[in-house]
């Protein structure tokens, strides 16, 4: 219990009255869910169908510009992971030397936000009304970029009464309404120069704690009762939504026990500057005998010397083989480490590329070598990113589109791929089915 204390951390001043003023009231409500789409199989060339009760489904949102995905749980839960809003150019994106970027999707005329926001209206079954908004931890190709950080931003809009930046997750809470907003937490020190953006991210909590009701609440690893269904849980038992670690704490499979995973003092952590990365929040959802992790950015950090940066190996010991996995950090290089790949040995894999490094062919070798038969799928990728990753082409069943995983009651899953070209949501290609074990 002491340990769970140390989670928590009251938003000095900015967010005081706004937790004060908030209830679980509305939880109790039963609002209808009404399944959005006819009881008919996907086909090429036709508009991708709605979720109907008893599918479980993935929607990975190809924006060009980070990751964003929705989560449908068989009552009709929704729960987004992520608002990718990294403001980049095209320009920046056509200059190689500049490291090179994925191109927006799809194209540069329209938002991260407004495409995140168009997807989740035509697919989640509440429209516009969410029930959960993850963050997995804080960083512009997940929740938005702040223009100070930029110059040529200077200019960018601001909300009229809350004084936000409308990008990111910000920009998206104004056409979403949130049920309820849950992040890493602030336990430890925030690096990377994000001091403007936290600041940001804080007043965009305050106004939609205010205006909608939002509920804000810390990730708490070792719980599986904080990401939960609202609508029939009692018809899916074997539904569940674990939070395996967050900000610097790992649950130890015992219960809903955690451990510290960072043992060193702030002044330690603050002079070292650790990667926000390693403080993601990371998941295992299961329905039946089928199983998912995701886990952001989370990664490991062999070449520091330190052994406490080393994220992904913290939870190891408690992750399961899994029929479906996000690839970490975008498929990156410094995630995805052998222990961690070895131990998940997961069937699919989907990666949100925004850079040119991503995925990493070394990453994809170790999934390849868990398991030789693994399927890849990419929302977006840059093409000079696909020579290094020819040795592996069999495994890469699709390289840009908005992902769609819909799992069935019985266990197996399909794997829908929409066009990402235009917001017409018409499927591209499919494969499958896949059987959990």
């Amino acid at each position: 219990m002491e340990l769970l204390k140390t989670l928590a951390f009251t938003l000095t001043g900015i967010l005081s009255a706004g937790f004060a003023g908030c209830s679980d009231n509305e939880e109790n409500i039963i609002r209808p869910v009404i399944p959005t789409g006819p009881e008919t199989e996907p086909a090429v060339g036709e508009v991708m169908p709605g979720w109907r009760e008893g599918y479980f489904e993935i929607h990975s949102i190809s924006s060009g510009r980070g990751e964003a995905n929705l989560y449908i749980y068989p009552d009709g839960t929704s729960l987004l992971i992520d608002a990718a809003g990294s403001l980049v150019t095209q320009q920046i994106c056509d200059d190689k030397s500049a490291g090179g970027v994925t191109p927006a999707r799809p194209g540069w005329h329209i938002s991260s936000t407004d495409v995140i926001a168009d997807y989740i209206t035509h697919y989640n079954p509440r429209g516009a009304n969410v029930d959960y908004y993850l963050n997995s931890h804080f960083h512009e190709d997940h929740m938005g970029s702040w223009p100070e950080k930029y110059d040529e931003y200077a200019d960018f809009p601001k909300h009229p009464q809350g004084n936000f930046y409308l990008n990111g997750i910000a920009g998206l809470g104004t056409k979403i309404k949130f049920d309820k907003i849950i992040d890493r937490g602030y336990t430890l020190p925030v690096t990377m120069g994000t001091e403007d953006r936290i600041k940001d991210y804080q007043r965009f909590l305050k106004w939609t704690m205010s205006t909608n009701g939002t509920v804000y609440e810390k990730a708490l690893p070792g719980h599986d009762d904080q990401i939960v269904m609202k609508y029939n849980p009692g018809k899916y038992p074997q539904f569940k939504t674990r939070i395996l670690c967050a900000s610097g704490y790992a649950w130890t499979g015992n219960g809903t026990e955690i451990r510290r995973t960072i043992p060193v003092l702030r002044e330690e952590i603050t002079k070292v500057s650790p990667d926000e990365n390693i403080y993601s929040v990371a998941l295992q959802i299961d329905y039946g005998n089928f199983n998912l992790y995701t886990a952001g950015d989370l990664q490991h950090e062999h070449r520091t010397g330190y052994e406490w940066m080393d994220a992904e190996e913290q939870i190891v010991p408690v992750v399961s083989e899994v029929e479906v996995m996000k690839a970490s950090h975008h498929g990156s290089t410094n995630a995805n480490s052998v222990n961690l790949i070895n131990k998940l040995r997961p069937q699919t894999v989907w990666v949100n590329p925004w850079r040119t490094e991503q995925p990493g062919a070394p990453a994809v070798q170790r999934m390849v070598n868990a398991n030789p038969d693994v399927n890849i799928f990419c929302t977006n990728i840059d093409e000079g990113s696909k020579a290094p990753l020819a040795p592996y082409a069999d495994n890469f069943k699709c390289w840009n589109g908005h992902v769609v995983m819909r799992v069935y009651p019985d266990g197996h899953y399909m794997v829908y791929v929409l066009d990402d070209n235009d917001q017409n949501y018409k499927v591209k290609s499919i494969f499958g089915p896949y059987q959990s074990k």
